[in-house]
């Protein structure tokens, strides 16, 4: 029989490593205003706070485009990712089925005959 155990461990470390790849994305596609949004407060006139990104908000909506696309390419990467870990599973399951067909049809099948014409086991 085949031993699965090691499988879920490299989807595991798949798993984090497409995490670490969103995150990567997501800094490099960040834009230095939108990261130092806390930075960039700016006093009202009446005296309220407001940051560059409730400035932005109201402003251009294109620049939340490179968000909107990292979103999009991470989304497809994990569906993407998720079909190929089922898809391997499906093969080992597979192929464990098909032993195990094997290993039932060598145990019901008819001894094979000796020299003498008579089955194997028979004395």
């Amino acid at each position: 029989m085949t031993n699965c155990t090691k499988r879920p461990r490299s989807a595991a470390r798949a798993a984090l490593a497409l995490a670490v790849l969103a995150l990567t994305l997501a800094a490099l596609l960040a834009t230095p205003a939108a990261l130092a949004a806390g930075a960039g407060d700016t006093p009202d006139t009446q005296g309220e706070v407001r940051t560059q990104a409730q400035e932005d908000a109201g402003g251009d909506p294109e620049a939340n485009l490179p968000f909107l696309f990292a979103v999009f390419i991470i989304t497809w990467a994990l569906f993407f990712a998720y079909v190929a870990y089922m898809t391997l599973k499906r093969r080992a399951m597979e192929r464990e089925i098909e032993a195990l067909r094997a290993s039932f049809s060598e145990r019901d099948a008819p001894p094979a005959p000796g020299p003498d014409g008579e089955g194997a086991g028979q004395t």
